[in-house]
């Protein structure tokens, strides 16, 4: 089972391909696998009118099935998935770089390690 475009989420053992997958019928992936689209500083972006509701919603799907823990810091969510050391996504309401972000990271055979901003769209 792929994600889509690329693929690249066929070899994970947990249900993060799943739910990647399923968030791609609303939010495209690109060449790499990736949802959103690619910006210059190798980071991808979905646009919306509300980005917060919007990162939110993302998270929600993609912690389907996963195990939800507050960061250590107190500025958002990690999710882990089952026995898999290596799938996870984190989700920040107010990243560094400003407005919400999520992280996503999975293993196998064509691991994949990026972040998501969310933008207003204009």
């Amino acid at each position: 089972m792929g994600g889509g475009t690329g693929g690249s989420y066929s070899s994970t053992g947990s249900s993060l391909a799943a739910n990647v997958a399923a968030m791609s019928n609303k939010y495209p992936l690109d060449s790499a696998g990736k949802l959103g689209f690619k910006t210059k500083q190798n980071v991808q972006n979905i646009k919306s009118a509300d980005p917060d509701t919007t990162a939110k919603e993302v998270f929600s799907g993609l912690s389907k099935g996963g195990s939800v823990a507050p960061l250590a810091n107190g500025n958002g969510y990690i999710v882990s998935f089952g026995s898999s050391k290596t799938d996870s996504v984190v989700y920040r309401p107010n990243s560094k770089s400003g407005g919400p972000a999520i992280s996503i990271k999975t293993g196998g055979r064509k691991p994949l390690d990026y972040k998501i901003h969310f933008v207003k769209e204009k």
